[in-house]
Parts: C-alpha cells; structure tokens; sequence
C-alpha cells in the first residue's frame, strides 16, 4: 500500500495547480470548478477529500455520471454532503445521497454544478486569516451558516461529454422579460467593466455638488456648476468608468446626478415616493422609487437640429471598495440571479420630458462593475424652465434582493460616492 500512495502524494505536491482527472470517455463529463460570487476562487481538495475553495491544494477534477447523478474526484471518489456537517466532500466507496447534476448553459455560456433538483447555491464558510485562508464548502442545508458566503460553483474547462449532456437539457426561455432582451454579456443595454477598472482611486479634488441635485461637476473648486448653487469640494475617494457602446460612451470624469429622493411606491404622494430616506430595498417584497431633478445647466435644452443623449448609471463597489465606514449592500447573490434568471426592472414612471425607455428590460447587476441601464434624450423640454424631473420604479424579478445605502442623496450626504444609480451624459 505504501509504494501506491506515496508517488500519488507525490503527483499531487508536484502541481498543485493541474487539476487531476479521471481517464475519460467522449461521453464521459468532466470538469474542474471555480466559485461565482463574492469569493472568486478555483475549487481544490484537500488531502482527507474536503473540497475547499483557495488554499494549498490540489485543484480539484471531478466527473459527473448523468445516469446515476454520482460525481466522483481524480482519485474516483465518490463525492456527497449529507448531514449532521452538510459538508461537500469525496471519499473511497462512499456513496452519499446527494444527487449531482448541471445546469443548462447560461447566457454567458456557463453551467453550473447543481444538486437535489435546486438552483445550486453551496455555502462558503471560511477557515484561517491572511494569505492562509481559504474557504470549506457546504450545501444550502448547513444548520449554521453564519460567517458564511453563498456561492456557486461554474464548471471549468468542461470535457465534451459535458456538452452533449446539457445540450439534452437546454430550454428556450420562457420569460418575456427574457425574449426582448439581448445576451445579458452582450447588450448594449448592459455595460460590463471589470472590478480592477470600475472602481478608479482617485481624490477627485475640484469636483464640486449642487446641493439637493448630488450633480458632480468637473470644475475647479472656486466655479459652481450652477451659479445659484453654493460650490463645495468633495472628499468621495473614487471615480467611475464605463465600457463605451455604440449608443453611449461615458467619460470617467463626467458629471453625474444622484438622487434627491428615494423611497417606497405611493401613487398619493405628490413626488409618489413614501418614507424617503437613502436606503434603498429591492426585494420580493419591497420596492424603490428613485426622483431625480435634472438642473437646465446641466446640458443644453433638447433642440430640433441635435439631442444630447443621458443614461442611467448603476454602480455596484465591490464591498472591499467602498469608502471607509459605508455599509456593505445586502445581495442575493450571482448564483440566484443567473440559475434563477432573477433581476431588476427598472420602469420610469415620471419625466418632464417623455423620454422613451424599456420598462420590460431585465437587468443583472454584479459586484465591482458599473453598468448602464438605458439612456435617454437628457435636455430640458424646449421652452422650459427650471429642472427637469425623473423617477424610476425598480423592482425585483424572480426573487432577486438587493438593499443598499444610496451615495449622495439629499443636501450633505455622508457618503458622495458608493452603490447606487446615477445619470450621467453620454460622449
């Protein structure tokens, strides 16, 4: 036994970063694993058959028999997580009830590891500090989850039999929500920025706000951007960046408006927004009005030679880059929103100037990136006066929550800048 093992361990140390696979048929589905969440990390094994997200460990290769929903590792263990632990791991002639499956390809073209006839949502809870740690992986029905990330887990460098299996299971979308929009990877609707360029450190000094507008101006600080508004100079610590689209480009130093009220829905209120605060709820069960009011210095009134175009802006930090002291957001998660087809709808229910936009539209948004909801034609109403008032009514879609301190809300925010949706010009 001895002569056997010791060359195995030694495979194993020797790259720790191949995963190892079991020899393979063409219908045969095999994969390696990384998360899809907050915790970003390859899937590897540890040497008593715990899979684990991160650490010093083999990088884990697992084969899945459709037939029987049994997953096996390299080393053609079965896999399982069963009670009391509900902890994810592999051993010799085990055979636990879990019963593994994939999901059907996503939109970006990514299947997911599934069990029990779920969406697939495992929990990562995490073990040691510093450049040591790494994170224990265990299924939804875990007794305690507290300190805790939920996750899911998307199939790597999957062999062809993979592809042959889902293809079977592959089903056109049913949601009308779905049908009128684009690849959620693709749209233009949808803007994608990595989290190393969304978030662009900064100290944003000679940027000025008109009070109760939360309009940033690249001014010095001694010009308002409107000569009724007292000029101040902000200490908001980041700037945004925007992939360019053919229908809107946006300049990382561009002003932007935040809103002057948000709230809950109430069609009695004059502005239909009830209990305003800067705390935004979009859930199942709650819902947010957001009210902004566009100054006429903000861009030209809208003539009939040429329109100036405006988008909404969403902003998602990750938690990691938000300013000292600002909340971390309350998310459902990426796993929920792709597994789930979940989202936002964002439909304006009050504008001045009656812009057109797509109230059908389903927007996914993830952490540490910024993206454009829509845009719309941003000038005052011709012969207008004054501002220029806007509201969005964002809901959830298919179970999807996420809860927030908007930035920059209100006439001396605490936060300038952080989670939230901004209007801002196009180039």
């Amino acid at each position: 036994m001895k002569s056997f093992i010791i060359p195995l361990l030694a495979g194993v140390v020797a790259d720790a970063s191949t995963p190892l696979r079991l020899r393979q048929s063409d219908a045969t589905c095999c994969f390696s694993l990384s998360s899809v969440g907050v915790v970003d990390k390859k899937v590897t094994e540890d040497h008593t058959g715990g899979v684990n997200l991160g650490g010093s460990f083999q990088q884990g290769g697992f084969c899945l028999d459709k037939s029987t929903k049994t997953l096996k590792d390299y080393l053609n263990h079965n896999c399982f997580m069963r009670g009391p632990t509900e902890e994810f791991r592999c051993y010799a002639g085990a055979v636990g009830a879990t019963a593994f499956d994939i999901s059907p390809l996503s939109q970006s073209a990514k299947s997911y590891l599934t069990y029990d006839g779920g969406p697939g949502t495992f929990y990562a809870c995490p073990v040691g500090t510093g450049d040591n740690q790494y994170y224990t992986v265990f299924s939804a029905s875990k007794p305690n989850t507290t300190g805790c990330i939920s996750v899911a887990l998307a199939l790597d460098n999957p062999s062809a039999g993979c592809v042959s299996a889902n293809n079977s299971t592959l089903a056109a979308p049913t949601s009308s929500v779905r049908q009128k929009t684009t690849s959620h990877w693709s749209t233009q609707v949808r803007q994608r920025q990595s989290a190393v360029n969304t978030v662009t450190v900064s100290s944003m000094s000679g940027y000025s706000q008109v009070p109760a507008a939360g309009l940033w101006s690249s001014v010095s600080p001694s010009v308002s951007a409107n000569t009724e508004a007292v000029s101040k100079t902000s200490s908001a610590t980041a700037s945004h960046t925007t992939k360019p689209s053919p229908i809107c480009s946006v300049s990382p130093s561009a002003p932007s408006i935040a809103p002057i009220k948000l709230g809950s829905p109430d069609k009695s209120a004059l502005d239909g927004i009830r209990d305003s605060s800067a705390e935004a709820s979009i859930t199942s069960t709650n819902s947010t009005v957001f009210l902004y009011s566009i100054p006429n210095s903000f861009l030209p009134p809208v003539s009939d030679a040429k329109t100036s175009l405006c988008a909404l802006q969403f902003r998602m930090p990750a938690c990691t880059e938000l300013p000292k002291g600002y909340p971390c957001y309350s998310f459902s998660g990426l796993e929920q929103e792709f597994l789930a087809d979940s989202g936002m709808n964002f439909d304006l229910i009050l504008d001045d100037g009656q812009a057109t936009w797509n109230r059908t539209t389903l927007y996914q948004v993830v952490p540490g990136e910024t993206m454009l909801l829509g845009t719309f034609e941003c000038g005052t109403p011709k012969g207008s006066y004054g501002s220029r008032k806007m509201s969005w009514h964002a809901s959830s879609v298919r179970n999807f929550s996420l809860e927030f301190l908007h930035a920059g809300v209100g006439n001396d925010p605490e936060f300038q800048d952080g989670i939230g949706a901004w209007i801002v010009p196009c180039q």
